[in-house]
């Protein structure tokens, strides 16, 4: 009998020790280790941006067809036997996003130039086979094609007939992320795959 009195004696014990120590796990004052500030997990994620990531946002982008200002001159081109068959007007295209046109606006505002532009060019090289080169420039040449946005203006686009036989319906956007920003060319339907992480080298489509 003194034998089931301890082992009664000994549970109740047990049980006060459980709910003293659910009670202290469960008080609001006890906070062993801090809760997570949700303002910078979310911070985190946001910078947390992989190429492929980047290229799926940039390219979902809304952009606009971009009026056709100005187109290379015949008479040029056959005089500097330039190696290049110019297209009709109508298949002529060239889409921009609203920030590439902004940037640009305020490209020429800063210059104090309404006729300064964005030239973009295609060379050989770069670790794709071909690269984009982008430069100020302050005025067209008679080779060039002329582009703006429809309703942000200035915002000047510039791109010589041989290299636009390779740009033609591709899309320009400015792209901003952590390690700088500048000018990209993206959805180029000459373009094989995604191209370079860079965004500046890419490959030929196989024709």
């Amino acid at each position: 009998m003194a034998q089931v009195h301890q082992f009664s004696k000994a549970l109740l014990s047990l049980q006060r020790h459980r709910l003293s120590v659910r009670t202290l796990f469960s008080s609001r004052s006890w906070n062993p280790v801090p809760p997570r500030n949700p303002r910078i997990c979310i911070t985190h994620r946001a910078l947390s941006v992989t190429p492929q990531r980047y290229a799926a946002l940039a390219a979902s982008l809304p952009a606009q067809p971009t009026v056709v200002l100005y187109t290379p001159s015949p008479e040029y081109i056959e005089k500097e036997e330039l190696d290049v068959e110019l297209l009709p007007p109508e298949q002529v295209k060239l889409e921009i996003t609203d920030r590439a046109a902004e940037h640009l606006s305020k490209i020429a505002e800063r210059e104090q130039n309404p006729e300064a532009a964005l030239r973009i060019s295609v060379e050989s090289g770069g670790c794709h086979g071909y690269q984009y080169n982008m430069q100020l420039a302050s005025g067209r040449s008679p080779d060039d094609y002329q582009f703006c946005h429809p309703s942000i203006i200035p915002s000047n686009i510039l791109v010589d007939a041989v290299s636009f036989s390779l740009l033609n319906g591709s899309t320009i956007d400015f792209a901003t992320e952590l390690i700088g920003s500048s000018f990209r060319v993206t959805d180029n339907p000459y373009a094989k795959g995604s191209g370079c992480g860079c965004g500046v080298s890419w490959e030929l489509k196989d024709t």
